[in-house]
Formats: C-alpha cells, sequence, structure tokens
C-alpha cells in the first residue's frame, strides 16, 4: 500500500511539473511577441518620411542637395535664388538681401572644387509623445576651391520640424567660413552682435592682407628679375617712393619695350600695382588691369628707383 501510494504521488508532482513547464512556455512566448511587435512598431517610424519621426537618410539627402545649390547661388551670385530657399520667418526677422550681399563680396571668384559634404545630423529636437514636434539638422560643405585660390567651407541649419511656428521650417542660417576656418560671413538667423564681429574682423584681416608683401623688379631688355620680400623696410621705402614720384598725365604710348618694371604683390600673392618705366615715362597698372600713362616730372626718385633696379637686375 506504501509503494502505490508514493507512485501516485510521483506521477502528480511529474504532471504538476509538465503544467508548469507548459505554462512558462506560453509566458516566454508572449514576452516574444510583444518584443517583435514593439521592434516592428519602432521600425515603421524610423522609416517614416515624417521628419516627426527619425528619418536621417532623407534629412541627410535633402540637406547635401541644398548645399550645392547655394554653392551655385554663391558661384552665380544668385540673390533671389539664395533668399528664396529661407524660411519665411527667417525672411521677416532679418536683413538677407544685405547679408546676401556681404557674403557674395566674401567669397571671391567661382568654385574649381566644389567640395564633400559631411552631414552632422540633429542640431537640436524636442520629442513629445514619442515624436519630434521641433527639430533642426545641421550639414557642412568643405574643401571649395575657387578660381582665385581661395578655400572656403559653407555650413547650413535647417528647420525640418517645428509645430509652434510652421512658419519657421526651412532654411534657417548659412555660414561661410574660409579655408582656416575664420568666419566670412553669416546668413539668416544671427545672435547678438554676431554679424559686427564677424565684419570687424574681416576688415581687420583685409587691411593686414592688402599690403605689399613683394616687389619683382625685372629687366627689360634681359628679362632677369629680383624678387624683394620678407623685408618690410626696404619695400615700404620703395613703395612710398613710386606712390609719391611726381608725374604728369600723358597720352597712351607704346611699351613693347621698356626699360625696367616694379610689380607689387599683397600678402596673399594677388597682384597689386605694376610701374613700368620707359625713358623718363612710365605706365601704370592697377589691379583691374587699367592703364595710365605719365610723364615723369620728379627726375630725382626716378633716377633713384632707376639705380636701385640696375643694382639688382642689371
Amino acid at each position: 500500500m506504501f509503494g502505490l501510494a508514493c507512485t501516485n504521488l510521483f506521477n502528480l508532482m511529474k504532471n504538476y511539473n509538465y503544467r508548469q513547464e507548459a505554462e512558462m512556455k506560453k509566458y516566454i512566448l508572449s514576452l516574444l511577441v510583444i518584443a517583435i511587435v514593439c521592434v516592428a512598431g519602432c521600425g515603421l517610424k524610423a522609416h517614416n518620411n515624417d521628419s516627426h519621426y527619425i528619418n536621417a537618410e532623407q534629412e541627410g539627402n535633402d540637406s547635401e542637395k541644398m548645399l550645392y545649390e547655394i554653392l551655385q547661388c554663391f558661384n552665380d551670385k544668385d540673390a533671389d535664388r539664395l533668399k528664396g530657399m529661407f524660411a519665411p520667418d527667417i525672411k521677416d526677422k532679418y536683413d538677407i538681401d544685405g547679408q546676401i550681399n556681404y557674403a557674395f563680396k566674401m567669397y571671391n571668384g567661382e568654385s574649381v572644387y566644389d567640395g564633400e559634404v559631411r552631414n552632422g545630423g540633429i542640431a537640436s529636437s524636442t520629442i513629445k509623445d514619442g515624436i519630434y514636434i521641433e527639430k533642426t539638422v545641421d550639414a557642412v560643405l568643405n574643401g571649395i576651391k575657387t578660381n582665385q585660390e581661395e578655400t572656403f567651407r559653407i555650413t547650413i541649419i535647417r528647420r525640418v520640424v517645428d509645430d509652434a511656428n510652421p512658419q519657421a521650417v526651412g532654411l534657417e542660417k548659412i555660414y561661410l567660413q574660409d579655408g582656416d576656418y575664420k568666419a566670412k560671413a553669416v546668413i539668416g538667423k544671427t545672435y547678438r552682435g554676431e554679424e559686427t564681429d564677424i565684419r570687424q574682423q574681416n576688415q581687420t584681416v583685409s587691411d593686414d592682407v592688402d599690403d605689399t608683401a613683394s616687389i619683382v623688379i625685372r629687366n627689360g631688355k634681359t628679362n632677369r628679375a629680383h624678387v624683394i620680400q620678407n623685408d618690410e623696410e626696404s619695400i615700404g621705402k620703395i613703395e612710398q617712393m613710386l606712390q609719391g614720384m611726381s608725374m604728369i598725365p600723358c597720352s597712351e604710348e607704346s611699351y613693347d619695350e621698356w626699360n625696367y618694371k616694379y610689380t607689387l604683390s599683397n600678402r596673399k600673392n594677388q597682384f597689386k600695382v605694376m610701374y613700368i618705366f620707359r625713358d623718363g615715362h612710365c605706365c601704370v597698372n592697377d589691379k583691374d588691369n587699367n592703364n595710365t600713362y605719365y610723364t615723369i616730372d620728379d627726375t630725382s626718385t626716378y633716377n633713384e628707383l632707376i639705380e636701385f633696379a640696375k643694382s639688382l637686375v642689371d
């Protein structure tokens, strides 16, 4: 009797364990189903074309397209097209026309290499109930090369969602920098004093850059040349003599043959002005390639410049 009782008790415990295991399997299966549904739901949000959800690929493509359109506007100096890219709210609050005009002055030439895009992703955002109610994204076009041998980078900030102010959706800001990451111009939304600081910095840099940094003296008969650079004292003295020399305007003359030539360049090695001497006469060629012809009136300064040239290139 005791053995039978033990056998029955064992069978009851075995059946209980089977039922418990089955219930546990059902519980685990239910959790897996819930997890799969959650992941699928997140996946749908991630690929939704609405920017209220995660949509990094599409936003990156849109930023890249806009950056190259902006670059083309800078190349073509197309102010109307560039202004049209900005959000209505930005155009109402800021002097976009004036900002664009100044930025175009800072951007020299046209691009010969359009640079490479780097998407920065989300710059700022606000999330409510699992969706974005405010979001900005940024991107950079880096390494732009122009035919004036200058390098630039363009950074943009786009507002892609703003439920509180739909008029703010669109291009918010363009930031123009040179190859050394120095600010050259800003268009669109700015903080207090930002534009003033940038323009003052550019004025200081511009003044420094335009200083004469080298003078090339050349012999017109032998084509022998001598370069004076890294010598501020000599450069300053020669420039002062050239600018202060008394000359009387005269009619256009032929300079197919000449004696000596002084060519001045700035700190960026950009041409400033050229003085061409021939038998007591001078032709001055400015940076816009305009020629003005003179008869030398101050022969003492002229003779000193000629003797100095002879000592270097004869």
